[in-house]
């Protein structure tokens, strides 16, 4: 139904001019390349490409693809991104709201490819790479240094350096540290001892530095004695006192901070350098998806040969764009898709804007290939039917029908995301609808209401259970216009047809048994079945060519019971409507039973929370179960959901977004 019609097209062009031929197709992005290297003799596929082949070149060389030059692609990827994120860390971001309505800027395909060839990547990169590895490096310079000034500022008393005080040649000093818990030990065995003296330098909670003075300088028996009262030596080995050494860090670190600062700064503003950066890599990405493009060609020692899929809409403007970039040197042979080709074409769906977002409804099932017809049209109507009966509350849909509509209005959303949001704002319309029928707001029954479910649902399972029929005919009619498309016309009745036949039948049997005025019905009800069930066995005989046709016939009875147990599925709108309606009076109930002061203070967060709690429920399940219809019910009967989808060669438009420029303007 809404499956874009493809061609095929055939390039033949010179070697050399391989890449603005890829370069040509990128910019188009309407192009899926043909991986020619998985087709066997590959000249075969075309007879036309083969003799042109043949014409021009004798040779059968096939070059290699420059492997290495995609992964050097791929490293200068990996090194421009690394370097984006590298800048991203310190330059100043935009608040939440902000980042929400910021929208990728649009670029040309020229303007990226311009800006690519020009750019100096390999020393801003470098330059980039330089300041953060510098801006790292600093903060662990000042942290060492800050910490070995710590260490220091208690030696600022020292008067002498350890150096000063090894030069002496009567006396040999010591300096160094004793814990505090040795003080008063330390300090008697220091004044019993003649041999010894000390200096206080200084005091503090953990320890007390000291020199110590010997007269003797080999006392091995003293310096033991040292050693057993934790003395531990100061290391400096600075001929400046302690002091000046202090100063001096101090002015280092301050130095070290003002380089880290101006490092900071210079990145902080660096927003132009990270746009030239994001443009180079799209730039580069470009260029790697076209050398990944080569992997899929065919090639001669003189000659490339391209094929690829192609919109038929878009086929003419591709023709013109070839002409005025190549005249004559490229060859363009577009040909309609064969029988052969139709299982490999790939798939695109083309949808107006209020069925394009159940698109994605239908590709999480599985895109339809190129034989089959877009499922979308009609996932649309039942979906939205289904969700908006089986949470059906005013109050609901117009609370998400405002939440989906400020994000609409107001953000900048990629194409993704606004189908999202898109999808959710026009199946708010469907609970809104709903709600009125049902007469629920916020679980509350308002004063007009055209169903009361609570006790209206017989009502309610007649409607839910013919909108199932209505939705398993149409399957059934889907199935019937496949297989007769395909020719298969015995199938087209058994699988489909007859089905339509019996259900029909059955129905109009009901309705003469319970309506005395229609009883000619019942009649013509049970005829129409029972002809249509024999007529499964005789279509199955005809398909099989012999009487081994029967089994096939049995075989599909036994797979028509469950489509009355499909039918008898459809009561789930019914369920799961009434159930969400009740818990949402439930929770009504409960914040009622609140002393009126409570009602209208904690009362109020009590409702806003639990009527949140199963308007998220209510999506859940609506959403799981409308899905299971869908796929189960609906999808089973005729769809196959086994397409390929559409990858022409395309820029990656990560960090921008491609402007309307297809190359075919003058």
């Amino acid at each position: 139904m809404a499956i874009s019609l493809m061609n095929k097209v055939n390039l033949l062009a010179p070697e050399n001019e391989l890449d603005n031929v890829l370069k040509v197709v990128q910019e188009l992005q309407q192009i899926q390349i043909i991986n020619l290297n998985e087709i066997k003799e590959w000249q075969s596929v075309n007879k036309e490409t083969k003799e042109l082949i043949e014409d021009y070149d004798q040779t059968d060389a096939k070059p290699l693809t420059d492997n290495e030059l995609l992964q050097e692609l791929t490293k200068r990827r990996q090194r421009i991104e690394r370097a984006i994120f590298q800048i991203e860390e310190y330059v100043s971001q935009p608040s939440f709201f902000e980042k929400l309505k910021q929208v990728k800027p649009s670029v040309s395909f020229d303007e990226v490819e311009q800006s690519g060839a020009t750019f100096d990547e390999y020393h801003i990169v470098d330059r980039v790479n330089h300041l953060t590895e510098t801006y790292n490096d600093l903060a662990d310079k000042i942290e060492s240094t800050k910490e070995q000034l710590e260490d220091l500022r208690k030696w600022k008393p020292l008067t002498v350096t350890p150096n000063e005080l090894n030069k002496f040649q009567y006396v040999r000093a010591l300096v160094g540290t004793v814990p505090s818990t040795n003080e008063d030990q330390f300090i008697k065995y220091v004044r019993e001892n003649v041999d010894l003296e000390h200096e206080t330098v200084f005091i503090d909670e953990h320890d007390y530095g000291v020199i110590i003075f010997l007269k003797d300088f080999e006392s091995k028996e003293i310096i033991q004695d040292l050693k057993d009262y934790q003395f531990t030596s100061f290391e400096y080995t600075s001929n400046k006192l302690p002091a000046d050494k202090i100063i001096e860090m101090e002015a280092t670190i301050k130095q070290y901070s003002q380089e880290r600062a101006d490092i900071l700064n210079e990145l902080k503003n660096s927003h132009s350098l990270l746009a030239e950066l994001k443009l180079q890599y799209e730039y580069v990405a470009n260029l790697s998806l076209r050398e990944q493009a080569k992997l899929h060609i065919a090639r001669t020692q003189h000659l490339v040969s391209i094929q690829g899929w192609i919109e038929v809409d878009n086929t003419q403007a591709f023709l013109a764009l070839v002409k005025k970039n190549f005249e004559e040197s490229v060859i363009v042979k577009v040909s309609e898709v064969s029988e052969q080709d139709l299982d490999h074409v790939p798939t695109k769906l083309n949808n107006n804007g209020i069925v394009e977002p159940f698109e994605m409804l239908t590709t999480m099932y599985g895109l339809p290939n190129y034989r089959e017809v877009d499922p979308t049209p009609l996932v649309m109507p039942f979906f939205f039917v289904f969700f908006g009966m089986m949470i059906a509350d005013l109050g609901y849909g117009l609370l998400l029908m405002l939440l989906s509509a400020i994000p609409l209005k107001l953000l900048k959303l990629d194409k993704s995301k606004k189908n999202t949001v898109k999808l959710v704002h026009i199946l708010s319309w469907s609970i809104i609808g709903w709600g009125l029928v049902y007469g629920s707001f916020f679980g509350f029954t308002l004063p007009f209401q055209l169903i009361d479910i609570n006790n209206d649902i017989t009502v309610v399972m007649i409607i839910s259970i013919g909108i199932g029929l209505v939705h398993l005919l149409i399957a059934f009619g889907l199935n019937v216009y496949l297989k007769a498309k395909d020719k298969k016309y015995a199938l087209a009745y058994t699988e489909g047809l007859a089905w339509m036949l019996i259900i029909l039948g059955l129905l109009m049997l009901v309705i003469g048994m319970f309506f005395p005025a229609f009883s000619v019905l019942s009649t013509v009800g049970g005829w129409v079945a029972a002809l249509s069930l024999i007529g499964i066995f005789v279509g199955n005989v005809i398909e099989a060519g012999s009487i081994s046709g029967l089994g096939g016939g049995l075989l599909g009875l036994i797979n028509g019971v469950s489509y009355f147990g499909d039918v008898i599925s459809y009561s789930r709108l019914m369920a799961l409507g009434l159930s969400g309606v009740s818990i949402a009076a439930a929770f009504n109930m409960i914040v009622a039973y609140l002393p009126p002061v409570g009602r209208f203070t904690i009362g109020i967060l009590i409702f806003v929370a639990l009527h949140f709690f199963n308007l998220f429920l209510s999506m859940l399940t609506a959403a799981v179960h409308s899905l299971r219809l869908i796929f189960v019910e609906f999808f089973g009967k005729f769809y196959t959901g086994n397409g390929q989808p559409f990858k022409p060669l395309k820029t990656e438009e990560k960090y921008i977004n491609l402007s309307e420029n297809n190359g075919t303007e003058e």
